[in-house]
């Protein structure tokens, strides 16, 4: 279990499955899931195993990938550093709008990023918007595609979390052209990196001049 803890409480923009949209809180947890998971409350599933653990988690994640493989990156701009923690699994990655109906099985990319500075609940959203397009970028420029050939934009099942303090002037605005859109992007492209040339945690091979993902038996 990966737990992220603060000794303030935090603004929190989520898409997680336990807490998530605009919230506050202090604690985010993400747990590891058997692959296959299906699970009928999977925010109540990782609710018990986080108070099994001793924590009380007010946003919570779940993967199947390996939590021990977690890449951390950060990076400033203009005062606003941005902390990226994320895990990666493209065990089965996903074209957003592509023919393809709902598939059950999924890899996951979980994103955790805070920021140093406050933000305005706008900004907020447009840091996670942010966020999610550094991802797409990362996955573009490694070469990552869905079993159909076309480019994959992550997996069918990634979620964003994005935290800040509470104190001080607000910033008004978290796109890619702002420091905090910027420094929020910049990390979690790093961390992508890191990971998928690691391998996405279990969803790729690689040999020289070529990557391949989605292949493997066990996920």
């Amino acid at each position: 279990m990966l737990v992220f803890e603060s000794d303030h409480e935090l603004g929190i923009a989520s898409t997680a499955v336990l807490g998530g949209g605009l919230s506050r809180g202090r604690c985010i947890v993400s747990i590891r899931v058997p692959r296959g998971y299906a699970g009928d409350d999977p925010a109540d599933d990782i609710r018990r195993a986080a108070r099994a653990a001793g924590w009380e988690p007010d946003i919570g994640l779940m993967t199947a990938a390996d939590l021990e493989c977690v890449r951390v990156a950060a990076a400033a701009a203009a005062g606003v550093t941005a902390i990226a923690a994320l895990t990666v699994s493209v065990a089965r990655p996903w074209a957003a709008g592509s023919s393809r109906g709902p598939h059950p099985s999924a890899g996951t990319i979980n994103a955790v990023v805070f920021l140093d500075r406050n933000l305005a609940p706008a900004a907020a959203l447009n840091v996670l918007t942010t966020v999610t397009e550094a991802k797409v970028l990362a996955l573009l420029q490694a070469g990552v595609r869905t079993p159909d050939a076309e480019p994959a934009s992550g997996t069918a099942t990634d979620a964003v979390v994005i935290g800040w303090p509470l104190s001080g002037l607000p910033l008004p605005f978290g796109g890619p052209a702002t420091a905090p859109g910027w420094a929020a992007a910049a990390a979690v492209r790093q961390a992508m990196r890191e990971a998928l040339c690691a391998g996405g945690s279990g969803g790729g091979r690689a040999s020289p001049g070529r990557r391949e993902w989605g292949e493997s038996p066990h996920d």
